[in-house]
């Protein structure tokens, strides 16, 4: 996994990509390559591969300048970053947010732990204590950074590093509004181009500038440029730009202050009893690789939805309290179209759009951020299925689904 991304984390929104967008290699071919003098730059691969095998921590200030759909965010963290394990290590100290309309989601005496395949934040303000665990695939293969200075020595495409770049691999927080469809965004990976463009100085240090392209059109990655520090082949700068469910995305992410391979104190990925209040409010979010298991694990009724062919399951998701949220999301195996189905502890967002007959149950229709949803309620419980991008024309489909689901529940 890519562990250099920089996104920041919130406790009640981090961004939904973890190890949900796995590798997704597209084949495909590219002219591409570097002149000899370009070239002459670079180390061999096995020295590259040295040179990254001799770091193994990072302590810096990160700075993530974050545009989506026009609108910008610039948030600053203090990070102490353990590299190379596939699990993620990683605590973040504080979080400043340049955005006037938000305040920061971590602020004086708040944190977040990776540690593994667990994540821990805690948020003073609210005073509570989230805690993620998500599955990995220890057997997974990534594209590792001096592949990609291989690649561009050798002119053959890899795969990109893993999940979308620029963006942290950890899950998201559900919203206690569970309406925000837009609350993640469907990414899709795949080969890349890799050019070398000579070397740059990023704070000070030596960096080897790469400039990725995509090689399908599928891909959701427009373009993205790292600098790979020369001496340990970490990105201390990056920009990406790419497309997902019709939003754009432009991250810029630049590492200061930077010191490799500092020495941290026993259990600085880990949780203290003391770091968080007694009266603190915990909250369990899971995460699972099949309905099955998903339904095992929730108290809540979960359905096991009539699923159009071409789709398959993305993501089974349970949070534990505040309300009692499970989620199913199918994604298209060809384009960017999901389904998502939700059951919720409580009767939530049913009294208002179009009424709609799902068997024997009176249901609303919405048609919000570009995503239509039904939804209703049952003996205190409710159910949404939504679809992405909303398409009117498919509302039999929709239905059908929301029918399963009420036969199944």
């Amino acid at each position: 996994m890519d562990r250099s991304a920089g996104t920041p984390f919130s406790v009640r929104g981090l961004v939904h990509i973890l190890v949900i967008v796995a590798l997704i290699t597209v084949s495909g071919c590219s002219a591409i390559g570097v002149s000899s003098s370009e070239d002459e730059g670079l180390p061999s691969e096995d020295e590259a591969a040295d040179r990254y095998a001799t770091l193994d921590t990072v302590n810096a200030t990160v700075t993530t300048v974050r545009t989506r759909n026009e609108k910008t965010t610039t948030i600053v963290t203090q990070k102490r970053e353990r590299v190379h394990s596939f699990a993620y290590f990683e605590r973040v100290i504080s979080v400043t947010r340049a955005e006037e309309t938000r305040p920061p989601r971590v602020g004086e005496d708040g944190f977040i732990i990776a540690n593994g395949s667990t994540l821990v934040s805690y948020d003073p303000e609210s005073n509570e204590l989230h805690r993620m665990s998500f599955q990995t695939n220890d057997s997974a293969t990534e594209t590792t950074y001096p592949e990609l200075l291989a690649a561009a020595k050798n002119n053959h495409p890899v795969s990109q590093p893993t999940p979308t770049p620029g963006i942290s691999p950890l899950p998201v927080v559900p919203q206690k509004d569970e309406s925000g469809e837009n609350s993640s965004s469907a990414y899709r990976g795949g080969n890349v181009t890799v050019v070398y463009n000579g070397t740059e100085t990023v704070d000070g240090r030596k960096t080897y500038r790469l400039e990725l392209a995509p090689v399908s059109e599928r891909i959701s990655l427009q373009s993205q440029t790292l600098w790979l520090d020369s001496e340990y082949l970490f990105p201390i700068k990056r920009h990406t730009e790419f497309v997902a469910n019709g939003d754009a995305y432009e991250y810029t992410v630049t590492y200061q202050n930077i010191t490799f391979n500092p020495t941290f104190e026993p259990g600085t990925f880990q949780l203290e009893s003391q770091e968080v209040p007694d009266s603190a409010q915990q909250i369990q979010f899971n995460t699972y690789e099949s309905r099955a298991a998903l339904a095992n694990a929730a108290s809540l009724p979960v359905p096991n939805p009539d699923i159009p062919a071409g789709f398959e399951l993305a993501v089974a998701s349970h949070r534990s309290t505040d309300p009692e949220v499970a989620m199913l999301r199918y994604e298209s195996t060809s384009n960017d179209t999901h389904y998502r189905i939700g059951i919720l502890n409580g009767t939530q967002n049913t009294t208002t759009g179009t009424p709609v007959q799902v068997g024997e149950y009176e249901a609303r229709r919405t048609q919000t951020n570009r995503t239509v949803r039904i939804s209703w309620s049952v003996n205190g419980t409710t159910y949404y299925l939504s679809r992405f991008p909303a398409d009117t024309a498919d509302d039999s489909t929709l239905l059908r689904i929301a029918r399963s689901v009420a036969d199944t529940t």
